[in-house]
């Protein structure tokens, strides 16, 4: 039964639309793609959505387009599939001051690690940072915001920090570290569902199950990844946004015992990075592989959590590849 309040949503969210048409605000075709773009949803979460796009609209005279709303309806679909308990983030690199004051972003108050970053932006924040807003010196080498030199290049730095046993080893390792190449004058940092704009790199940081599901929705669509590489040291700067920034790929990160002291990461968690573009068909293989590879319990989890939001998934129980339908075996006490 539809009630009262929703009767009365329904009616206020009609006249806004009209109101928004007649005044150029919107256009009738993006209304009508829109609802064909959710019809995953039930009435009320359309009429929310609707009324929060149009909304939007008004204030800023023209908002969001409808590839960011369908994007976005995927990108919730996968919170739900995976239960993540923090923000999927998304990293735009900007070239110039001209960039960087484009953004309604306020910058950073103060010195933070470009790590602690990634942390306030995967808290549902915005973090907007350029040279003189790096704590961490390292980080901002690996990005392309700060330039190296000799003593870095040599390995000497890496060698001075006891995590390899000889230069050659440390210099060894600092050369395939990856740093961009460009100059960066600096970066913003959100939420990817907040990005109006395509993003270049993309970050998840969560458990080894989480991850797992990642690397399967990968494979799904580009097959074995070939430049996964990880040493345990500069994990967010550099393995997670660096490399899959210079290799246009994906990239696994344990991440580094700096970041894990300064962030308070959980023991439990890893990381994921690769390039929006590469996201995209990623967050569409994870989706298109739900039902082969998750159990029956997980498969009732999600559906309970698509049901409380008004979110339809194609999840049909008793079928993965495993048969997990038929219970797991009982080791030999």
């Amino acid at each position: 039964m539809i009630s009262i309040i929703e009767i009365i949503t329904s009616i206020l969210s009609i006249l806004i639309l009209i109101i928004a048409l007649l005044e150029n605000i919107i256009h009738l075709g993006i209304i009508i793609e829109f609802f064909y773009l959710t019809k995953q949803y039930n009435l009320c979460t359309i009429i929310r959505d609707m009324l929060k796009f149009v909304i939007k609209c008004i204030f800023r005279r023209g908002g969001r387009n409808i590839e960011n709303i369908r994007i976005n309806a995927e990108i919730e679909k996968l919170y739900f599939c995976l239960n993540m308990d923090k923000k999927i983030v998304g990293i735009k690199f900007l070239f110039s001051e001209e960039d960087f004051n484009s953004f309604n972003v306020e910058p950073a108050k103060n010195k933070l690690s470009y790590c602690m970053m990634v942390k306030i932006a995967s808290s549902g924040k915005c973090v907007k940072a350029r040279a003189e807003h790096f704590k961490c010196n390292s980080s901002a080498r690996a990005l392309g915001i700060k330039k190296t030199d000799s003593y870095i290049q040599s390995g000497r730095e890496y060698y001075s920090y006891g995590l390899y046993n000889s230069l050659g080893t440390a210099k060894n390792v600092h050369d395939k570290v990856t740093y961009i190449n460009d100059h960066i004058y600096g970066v913003i940092l959100q939420p990817l569902e907040k990005f109006e704009v395509e993003p270049d790199v993309v970050i998840m940081i969560s458990n080894p199950y989480n991850i797992m599901r990642v690397s399967q929705g990968y494979s799904y669509t580009y097959g074995m990844a070939k430049n996964i590489r990880f040493a345990g040291n500069q994990g967010v700067c550099s393995e997670l946004t660096a490399r899959p920034y210079e290799n246009n790929d994906i990239n696994v990160s344990l991440l580094c015992a700096n970041t894990r002291f300064s962030c308070k990461w959980r023991d439990s968690e890893m990381g994921v990075g690769m390039p929006y573009k590469i996201f995209l068909n990623v967050l569409e293989g994870i989706l298109k592989t739900l039902n082969p590879t998750e159990p029956d319990n997980k498969k009732e989890e999600i559906i309970k959590r698509t049901r409380e939001r008004g979110v339809e998934i194609n999840i049909i129980k008793g079928q993965n590849y495993y048969d997990s339908s038929i219970g797991v075996a009982k080791l030999d006490e």
